[in-house]
């Protein structure tokens, strides 16, 4: 499966049907169930038709009336999660607000992130645990990196107006850091969720955001 760095292009968003939630939850049963492991390379080895018909319970004549073929189900599944999650995150985007930090920054939370996380567990456990699947880490890592990058200027290229702040040479490594640093995050709670303390979650991710801040620096 390969993987692209570029941001995806905008899709319309549509309500799923039945078919569509069911065909969806068989593809996340299929992966968390081990029928089909990951393959080298973190490749998604992606089940058959006939193998994900026969879990969803529809017939093959009606999965083609929804898709093309299984990895459009999954790339569907992939966008739907990224598309919730850079929604949810869009505070994230913004530095300067009334009653922030003692740095003007505003603090942030990721307590709605989680419990979208606990919401859909199943599928973030099939793409993150049992069937790692690289197109999605960076499809999200790259959602993390455009928000980062609102955060560190004024919504477009140039760098922020305000005081002498302005993108370090190393931006992209320092987004790198913080987008791999949250997946990775995830991935470790969805592996052992006792060894995760949520109510400390936001201290620790307004500490990071404060970093990010401060690396952006004359």
């Amino acid at each position: 499966m390969e993987t692209s760095h570029a941001d995806p292009p905008p899709v319309a968003s549509k309500p799923r049907d039945d078919v569509e939630s069911a065909i969806e939850r068989a593809l996340i049963d299929l992966f968390n169930e081990g029928a089909d492991p990951s393959g080298p390379a973190g490749r998604v080895e992606l089940p058959s038709v006939k193998t994900l018909c026969a879990k969803a319970f529809v017939a093959r004549s009606t999965f083609y009336a929804h898709y093309h073929h299984v990895g459009e189900v999954l790339e569907t599944l992939e966008r739907r999660l990224v598309r919730d999650l850079e929604e949810l995150n869009e505070p994230l985007t913004v530095r300067d607000a009334d009653g922030g930090d003692a740095h003007g920054a505003a603090r942030v939370t990721l307590m709605p992130t989680l419990d979208y996380i606990r919401a859909n567990e199943n599928a973030f456990r099939a793409l993150l645990v049992s069937a790692p699947d690289v197109r999605f880490t960076e499809r999200w890592k790259d959602a993390i990196k455009r928000q980062c990058r609102l955060r560190m200027t004024d919504g477009g290229e140039a760098p922020r107006a305000e005081g002498p702040r302005r993108p370090t040479v190393n931006r992209e490594l320092i987004l790198e850091i913080v987008a791999s640093s949250m997946v990775s995050a995830t991935t470790f709670w969805l592996h052992d969720p006792s060894k995760v303390h949520e109510q400390g979650v936001d201290g620790i991710v307004n500490t990071v955001f404060g970093a990010l801040d401060a690396l952006i620096v004359p």
